[in-house]
């Protein structure tokens, strides 16, 4: 016969998977891995709960109050860049208090892209994301793996001036899974990482790219692509600078 403890289990994993996919039809632009990881990571938290019926809504309240989706890209950068590469993440948090500024300027959605795509552009770098040796197109991939929204993978994949590094490296193919969007958010992410110093100061755009130069050396691709992307580096800071002024 079977026990109430046996009876509550099945049905509590049939509500939690049914509020995964209300939450997701809610929230489309959630990752649906993060969504399932959060409700998990919940209903641990509630396991010595003493009436399981009481699970499902102490699951749903905390994780609706995590649904952000800058929230998100911020905790998942954290997780991955934090304890292995604090210089990154300390470089990462000031590229998103950069875009923190200039989110208000935009419409809701642009301001919310902008400030997830500022969190995630550098997760490339982590050991448990880098594949290729080409941060944008190994952190977009990763992203497009766990479900995230096509939009904040192609601003990841194409931010500064990744374009001219695929081409230098043999990976404008691979590149060119992603849309490289012309537009404002996509300045405003790249005028973030370029005013932006290694240790998350506010930098000037030439004392960046002399930064750049001086710390990776003159034959990585990346300061051999400045011989191409420079001037388009520049561009997007100078139109974002225009936005700022106005």
């Amino acid at each position: 016969m079977d026990t109430i403890e046996s009876v509550r289990e099945p049905n509590l994993d049939t509500q939690l998977r049914q509020l995964e996919r209300r939450l997701r039809d809610e929230r489309d632009e959630v990752p649906p891995a993060v969504l399932h990881e959060w409700v998990e990571s919940a209903r641990a938290r509630f396991a010595e709960a003493r009436i399981v019926t009481f699970v499902p809504i102490l699951v749903e309240r905390l994780v609706r109050t995590h649904l952000d989706l800058d929230r998100i890209a911020a905790r998942t950068a954290e997780r991955l860049l934090a304890g292995t590469l604090p210089r990154r993440w300390a470089h990462t948090q000031g590229v998103a208090r950069r875009a923190a500024e200039i989110a208000g300027l935009l419409s809701h959605e642009d301001g919310k892209v902008l400030a997830a795509s500022a969190w995630l552009h550098d997760i490339g770098y982590a050991p448990d994301v880098a594949e290729l040796d080409f941060h944008q197109l190994d952190g977009a991939r990763y992203l497009a793996r766990a479900g995230w929204p096509e939009r904040i993978c192609a601003l990841v994949a194409h931010h500064a001036g990744a374009a001219a590094v695929a081409e230098l490296t043999g990976l404008t193919e691979q590149l060119a899974a992603f849309d490289d969007e012309q537009s404002v958010v996509r300045d405003a992410l790249w005028y973030c990482d370029m005013t932006t110093g290694p240790d998350g100061q506010p930098v000037s755009f030439a004392d960046r790219m002399a930064e750049l130069r001086a710390r990776r050396g003159p034959g990585d691709p990346v300061v051999r692509a400045l011989a191409t992307n420079e001037e388009e580096r520049a561009a997007a800071v100078r139109r974002t600078e225009m936005l700022l002024s106005h």
